[in-house]
């Protein structure tokens, strides 16, 4: 069945630039495409970075899982199954030169530069987390450019007006 996942919020451009920005994100993406994967099989032939490329597609809800049998398991344990939910995308946005600039920006950001930001702003959200609107003032981002970095990131997710740190 051909599913298509329709964007047209132009912060959801930025996991879908990086769904595919490197080599095992592709090629995890294919495999999946392809049959249902158990985690463990994903894991032993592309190690971390498999494993963290499912769980980018899953957060992108590009991706449907179930659980194994137990006989399927490992050591009797169900595990999760992955395949791809979509094979095309229609991306249909139209947004100013300064907003898609700003997405483009923190989509390309140098994995040690963004993980720096990350960073700073996990220490910054405490246990409780903040409103996104002071989030952005703090670290001088507009409040796309906040939106847009909270789903290029797996560590944060927005309650309400509120940034949290991911449970």
């Amino acid at each position: 069945m051909i599913r298509t996942k329709v964007v047209n919020d132009s912060t959801d451009l930025v996991p879908i630039i990086r769904a595919f920005d490197d080599k095992t994100k592709k090629d995890v993406f294919k495999e999946i495409q392809a049959e249902w994967k158990p985690l463990s099989e994903i894991k032993e032939k592309y190690g971390k970075n498999g494993e963290n490329a499912l769980e980018l597609f899953d957060k992108m809800k590009l991706v449907e899982t179930k659980w194994t049998t137990t006989d399927e398991g490992i050591s009797g344990k169900p595990q999760k199954k992955y395949r791809s939910y979509y094979s095309a995308f229609n991306i249909n946005i139209s947004c100013p030169v300064n907003e898609i600039s700003e997405i483009f920006t923190i989509a390309s950001l140098d994995k040690d530069e963004f993980r720096k930001l990350e960073g700073e702003i996990h220490d910054f959200l405490g246990d409780d987390g903040k409103f996104g609107s002071n989030v952005a003032e703090n670290f001088g981002l507009s409040n796309l450019a906040l939106k847009s970095l909270v789903k290029r990131s797996n560590k944060f997710c927005y309650k309400g007006l509120k940034l949290s740190k991911k449970d």
